[in-house]
This record gives C-alpha cells, sequence and structure tokens, in this order.
C-alpha cells in the first residue's frame, strides 16, 4: 500500500493541490502558494526526521440555532491530513459498510437520503404496509470520541510504523493548548430580532440573543460564562482524552472509521438489513416496533461498553414511518421529502447575507431594480452574463416548502 518513502514529494504535491482546491482564497493558502516548493520541502524534511508538529489553529463559533466550536487546522497542516487520509483510506474504504455515509465519495446527504427512501420504499411495499422506524443519534458526537480507543481501532488495520506515528502526532495534538480564537460580533438588531421572533430558530439560540440584546455582549472567549457552546460539546476541559476538532479532515473519516464498529455490530450481529448511517445520525427500520426497541437496547450497552459513547434519550422511541423521518435535513416518506424548516431558515439567512454582500439596487427611470455586483458574474460561451438576483422572490418560493416526489418503480 505504502512504498518506502511515505513522503515522497509527488505525493506531497498531489496533496497540495487537493488541499488548495476549496481553500484557495484564504490568507494562509496565499502565504503557502508563494513558495510552495521550498514549503512542501520543508515540510517532507520534518515528516521525514520525526520533527512534524501540528501548528496554531483558528478557533471560531459557527452562527446559528445550534453553535458549533470550530478548530480550522493551519493550511499546511491540512496537506498533511489529506495526506494521512488518502493513505488510510485504502485500507478502511473496502470495510466500510454500503450504507454509511459522509466524508466518502458519491456518499453525501443526497444519496443518504436517496438511500433512505429506496429502503421506505422496499419495506413498506410502496406504502401498503405499516413499518416503524428508529431514529438514533450519539450525544456529542465529535467531543466524545476516545482517543485510545480510536487509535487502537486505527492501529488493529494499520501496520506501516510510519503512518502510525503520524496518526499519534496528529490524533493526539490537543489544538486547546495552541490557537487564536476569532470572536465575531453578534447579528445586527434587525437580524437577531427577525431570529428572535422566528419559530424556526431554536430556544438556546433565542434566549442567547435575547442576552446579547439586553446587554449587548458578543461571543464570549473559551472558559467565560458566555462562551456559546456547552460544556458537553467543547473539546475545552477535556484533557486531551476525548474529542476530535470539526473542521479537519481527519476528524470527519475518523468519525467514519469509530462508527463502523457500529455498523458491523448492527448489520453481523443484529442482522438489521434496513440501516442507514450519516456521521452520527442513524436510522433502523423494521415492521415490530419491539424489535427495534430491542435493537436499541443493544445499541446502547455496545456503545457504552465498547465505544465510551452514549444515545441522545429524546431519539430513542420507534416511530410510525407514516409521520415522516426526520434525517439530513429532510422529512422522508417513501414517496416524498421536504426540507426542515430549520433548513428554509438557514437558507434565508444566506440568501439575505448573500443580498446584502453582492446585490445593489439602481433605479432607472423610476423602476425599482436589481442588479449583481461586479464581483458576481458568469461566463459563458466567452461573453461575460450578469446575473440579476432578488433574494425575497427566492425565499418566497422556498418558504413553500417544495417537496420532491418519487415515482415508485
Amino acid at each position: 500500500m505504502v512504498g518506502p518513502d511515505s513522503y515522497e514529494f509527488r505525493e506531497l504535491w498531489r496533496q497540495y493541490r487537493n488541499c488548495r482546491r476549496n481553500k484557495r482564497n484564504t490568507l494562509n493558502a496565499f502565504a503557502f502558494e508563494i513558495d510552495a516548493e521550498a514549503n512542501l520541502i520543508a515540510l517532507q524534511r520534518e515528516l521525514r526526521e520525526h520533527t512534524y508538529q501540528p501548528g496554531r489553529s483558528v478557533c471560531f463559533i459557527t452562527e446559528g440555532s445550534k453553535p458549533r466550536e470550530v478548530f480550522a487546522a493551519d493550511f499546511r497542516d491540512r496537506i498533511v491530513h489529506h495526506l494521512l487520509v488518502s493513505y488510510q483510506g485504502r485500507v478502511f474504504e473496502p470495510i466500510f459498510i454500503h450504507d454509511s455515509f459522509a466524508c466518502r465519495r458519491g456518499k453525501g446527504t443526497l444519496a443518504a437520503s436517496d438511500r433512505l427512501m429506496e429502503f421506505l420504499r422496499r419495506v413498506t411495499a410502496n406504502g401498503r404496509r405499516g413499518v416503524w422506524a428508529l431514529k438514533l443519534d450519539v450525544a456529542s458526537f465529535f467531543a466524545s470520541i476516545h482517543k485510545d480507543t480510536l487509535y487502537r481501532l486505527i492501529a488493529a488495520r494499520m501496520r506501516h510504523p510510519e503512518l502510525l506515528w503520524l496518526t499519534r502526532v496528529v490524533l493526539f495534538h490537543d489544538p486547546t493548548t495552541d490557537y487564536r480564537y476569532r470572536s465575531g460580533p453578534m447579528p445586527s438588531y434587525t437580524r437577531v430580532t427577525r431570529h428572535f421572533h422566528d419559530p424556526a430558530a431554536g430556544y438556546r439560540y433565542r434566549r442567547a440573543v435575547a442576552i446579547a440584546l439586553r446587554e449587548g455582549a458578543h461571543q464570549g472567549r473559551p472558559g467565560t460564562t458566555r462562551y456559546p457552546v456547552p460544556a458537553q460539546k467543547s473539546l475545552f476541559g477535556k484533557q486531551n482524552e476525548r474529542g476530535l476538532p470539526i473542521g479537519n479532515l481527519t476528524s470527519q473519516f475518523w468519525a467514519n472509521v469509530y462508527l463502523n464498529e457500529l455498523d458491523q455490530f448492527v448489520k453481523r450481529r443484529l442482522r438489521c438489513r434496513y440501516y442507514v448511517r450519516y456521521v452520527d445520525d442513524s436510522v433502523l427500520l423494521s415492521m415490530d416496533p419491539g424489535e427495534l426497541e430491542r435493537m436499541r437496547d443493544e445499541i446502547t450497552g455496545f456503545l457504552g461498553d465498547h465505544l465510551r459513547l452514549k444515545l441522545r434519550v429524546e431519539d430513542e422511541q420507534p416511530r410510525p414511518v407514516s409521520r415522516g423521518i426526520d434525517f439530513v435535513g429532510w422529512e422522508t416518506w417513501w414517496n416524498r421529502r421536504l426540507p426542515r424548516r430549520r433548513t428554509l431558515g438557514n437558507f434565508r439567512t444566506r440568501l439575505e447575507a448573500f443580498e446584502r454582500a453582492a446585490v445593489r439596487r439602481v433605479t432607472a427611470r423610476g423602476v425599482n431594480r436589481t442588479d449583481m455586483s461586479g464581483a458576481v458574474r458568469g461566463v459563458h460561451g466567452g461573453a461575460a452574463v450578469r446575473i440579476g438576483l432578488h433574494s425575497a422572490n427566492a425565499v418566497a418560493c422556498v418558504e413553500r416548502r417544495p417537496q420532491l416526489t418519487v415515482t415508485p418503480r
């Protein structure tokens, strides 16, 4: 699988090109690209001499109804992540089950939703049979991954000493000891008040918004009472025993490696035929709700004993599939699916942010029009195409909750 030189320049250059594909406009990518060859040679020397250590990360909090703590690795560290995943993927990809999704080629959210609909058509005989669904969600998944357990799972499949050394360096690096916190102000008063009265916004977010409006607060720093991320979902305070940083390619890939044990248990021990997993969200289907309850109890014991994880209590009861299944952003039935209201709320927020950033209003002969700024242009057939967009029209279309209907085969 791996040649005598795991860090040859050709492979590092290939992973550098893959890494910069979506990060080329960042400052770290610019700084690295100024002298890419020399930087890659220096990185290669550190890897060969075992002096490589991950650099400083950028910690920030995502906006939305569920604030998430993200540690963005430095650009050169992302190259190492791509290199490591490219080698480990060749070992683990044939081991993964077909119905595990996320961070795999051709297995995104849409593929996961399509697979669930396919299972629903099969088990319900195109809606003619009553079927039950059990939706399971691991509580605080990324922050609860036990690093020693994960390393043992990787070492059981990989024997190459260089890759094991690099895995230990990346896995057991504690980003909370060397980071730069990028705090952002709370949204504007108009946007904040709209979210406060929006039923699609989560309770915790509306409560945080209310505090911000009353006190004029910005996002609190880690370790303060105003830090918006709950302690159980944060990497701070874990003493480097648990938790993978959200935002790294290795974290997404290792999440599949970690829960592959659960996939094998459900398929081989529980013999569940209709099972789909996307990261830490999974759905099991059966015509007997009692069988699903038995599977739930065995899965709970397996996660606690082997992976040191817990399930969210509120997601542990079987429910009829006729009520729809909330999975990967869709409410899904055997013949149709609807986007979740929270998804529509997020889409509306992004459209309005896009309008503020890229659309300007102009008046011609007393008629209001919407035009695009020069930053947003498309080129088709060698000619520049200026596109007009008014996000209010798009939002009006989205809020009708378009449904996707599938014709039974």
